[in-house]
């Protein structure tokens, strides 16, 4: 990690050591991220954060909340935010820039990968958050054990679906619940309709309630078969934590989960695989990405310091590497041998501009706000009633209209 810190001095962001009057001062950097302590998202990034203490002497004080966003607008509210924050999505960069709490940092994001380093900055280039973690999202999970044929074309998915309980959904996720659910329409909608329709749905110009649309929610109830191909029926998904429902799949009681390898709950992933959603035309389809973005919200220069260190190679691969972290990263640098052998570094080649592969951002994660959670909201009203969905479809068209269409849609979809 000595390169790192080169690095940080290199860039006049200051050092460690004697001054002229005395030592220097540090300053403790606060750190909001949505991580719970005892799982190994939080461990893998305690290692990275340990590793920058010991080499530099800056303490750094992690908060730990998964309702982030409720916090920072509190904390922002009363003049005292944290220096840094771990925001879940492009469209919480742009609001909290928009708002101006979001400060600009000097550092290169040139190595980044598209879509995640156009939309860390600013339409005139600006860094204004880094894409510290990446995720790949359009991934069917299955217990080798009970699927013995792993589903790679639509017809096999369907036939896996046509009967017992073999979904394991989990959509309860405290002030955000639902995103699991909008993670899946979205997903189907690139799957079947591909990116264009993607892009044009995320700006705009595809309407809630166009045949492309309704149909990705379609095929997600019609897989789902409304609930009865659930693990626990529509009760259980509505109140089953996200990262929870894959007990049902180490229990038996279930078989398949969809999502990215983080957000399982999957400690160890031996006896399961995956594949990547399959299209209905067989051609391959776009795969749906997601990241955290770090943004800075004082004028702390060791948090500065710090975000330099998580930007750059050194942390990235060490904070991938970490067993049971599931991390993934958008520098190039970062490459699939940086990972733990197995499915990691089969997941991290997706990523590689080599893989040949269309990536789109998650659709749920690159709108507003409030079409974000109107979105979220809507995935729990159809599960629970899938009668209601042209009523759902026409309040989230209503919704779009007053929210706006998605900032950063022309960025959301990277074509090989």
């Amino acid at each position: 990690m000595r390169t790192a810190l080169a690095l940080v001095l290199a860039l006049g962001l200051g050092a460690m050591g004697a001054a002229c009057g005395g030592a220097a001062q540090s300053q403790a950097v606060t750190i909001m991220v949505p991580w719970s302590v005892n799982t190994g998202e939080y461990r893998a990034f305690a290692a990275v954060m340990k590793t920058f203490e010991h080499e530099t002497g800056i303490q750094v004080r992690p908060e730990v909340t998964r309702a982030v966003a409720q916090q920072l607008d509190a904390d922002l509210s009363a003049g005292n935010p944290p220096d840094l924050v771990d925001l879940p999505n492009p469209g919480a960069v742009e609001q909290y820039e928009a708002e101006r709490h979001l400060r600009p940092v000097a550092v290169d994001l040139s190595r980044y990968d598209q879509p995640w380093r156009g939309l860390a900055e600013s339409g005139t280039g600006t860094v204004y958050a880094v894409p510290v973690k990446a995720d790949v999202k359009s991934l069917i999970w299955y217990d080798t054990t009970a699927v013995t044929s792993p589903p790679v074309s639509w017809k096999a998915l369907e036939n896996l679906s046509g009967h017992g309980t073999p979904w394991c959904l989990g959509l309860a996720s405290g002030p955000t619940s639902g995103w699991p659910g909008a993670d899946w329409v979205a997903d189907l909608l690139l799957s079947r309709h591909q990116a264009g329709d993607y892009e044009q749905w995320l700006g705009g110009q595809l309407s809630w309630q166009s045949p492309e649309v309704k149909d990705a929610w379609q095929a997600w109830g019609s897989l789902m078969r409304y609930g009865a191909a659930v693990d626990g029926g529509v009760q259980g998904a509505l109140f089953t934590q996200f990262n929870q429902a894959a007990a049902g799949m180490r229990a038996g009681r279930c078989e398949l989960e969809h999502g990215a390898l983080s957000a399982t709950g999957l400690t160890s992933t031996a006896g399961y695989g995956y594949v990547v959603l399959p299209s209905v035309s067989g051609s391959a389809a776009p795969v749906m990405v997601s990241g955290d973005f770090m943004g800075l919200f004082t004028g702390n220069p060791d948090a500065r310091k710090f975000l330099t260190y998580l930007a750059s190679d050194e942390a990235q691969k060490l904070w991938v590497r970490q067993a049971g972290g599931h991390a993934f990263s958008a520098d190039s640098a970062v490459t699939p041998a940086a990972y733990p052998p197995g499915v990691q570094q089969r997941i991290a080649a997706l990523l590689q501009p080599s893989a040949r592969t269309a990536l789109c951002f998650d659709a749920g994660d690159m709108m507003v706000p409030d079409m974000s959670t109107a979105f979220q909201q809507a995935a729990l009203r159809y599960i629970n009633k899938h009668g209601t969905l042209l009523t759902l479809l026409a309040g989230l068209q209503k919704t779009q209209r007053g929210a706006g269409s998605s900032p950063g849609a022309k960025l959301a979809c990277v074509q090989p």
